[in-house]
């Protein structure tokens, strides 16, 4: 689907990117706002999470992404980035034997093999780097050349058309060519490329 032999290699890159950002989540920041406007900084930890760990379940067996999906996670306000790295260290062990990447696995955008699935996380991850950037209002976002490989990712798992209905992306937005990779991903996947965050109250 990619050519992307290993994704696994990317995808650490995405979620050290993500633990780099979660480090930086206080308590009092967790109810601000966010790119994605259903979801402030404590949802979106909380979404990242469990997306996190259905990736560990897939990794660790499951053949189906409605199946692995864990209960509701519950984390202290301050233990986030303890959370989010110990998920990512799952990951990493889910994912080791590389016979994963070829194992048949069913996905909301279709039947891939393990390498499919891995790329749906990296799309994830890499992408909510943006938006929780954004919301921590700070320049340290997405590795601009992952953001770059995964924007050629979204381009072809989320292609302009399938928008609306069950698929939980906005129409694509228009950004300029030269934009940073990472707002060009964001931009694609329905973001505003022009968000920042409301500081006045």
């Amino acid at each position: 689907m990619s050519g992307i032999e290993d994704p696994r290699p990317l995808l650490r890159r995405g979620t050290d990117g993500m633990s780099a950002l979660v480090e930086r989540v206080t308590p009092e920041l967790l109810e601000a706002p966010t790119p994605c406007t259903e979801f402030d900084v404590r949802a979106l930890l909380e979404h990242v999470l469990t997306m996190t760990l259905s990736y560990v379940h897939l990794g660790e067996g499951a053949t189906d992404s409605d199946n692995a999906e864990p209960g509701p996670v519950r984390v202290d306000d301050r233990q986030w980035p303890t959370a989010y790295r110990e998920a990512a260290e799952r990951l990493d062990k889910a994912w080791a034997d590389s016979a994963t990447l070829d194992r048949s696995m069913s996905m909301p955008w279709g039947a891939v093999d393990g390498r499919g699935a891995l790329l749906g996380c990296l799309l994830d991850t890499v992408t909510h780097s943006w938006d929780l950037a954004r919301a921590l209002d700070t320049t340290a976002g997405p590795d601009e050349e992952l953001a770059a490989t995964t924007l050629e990712v979204a381009r072809r798992i989320m292609p302009a058309e399938r928008r609306g209905g069950a698929t939980p992306f906005a129409p694509v937005r228009p950004v300029a060519e030269d934009a940073p990779a990472s707002t060009r991903l964001a931009a694609w996947l329905g973001r505003d490329p022009e968000w920042t965050p409301d500081r006045t109250g």
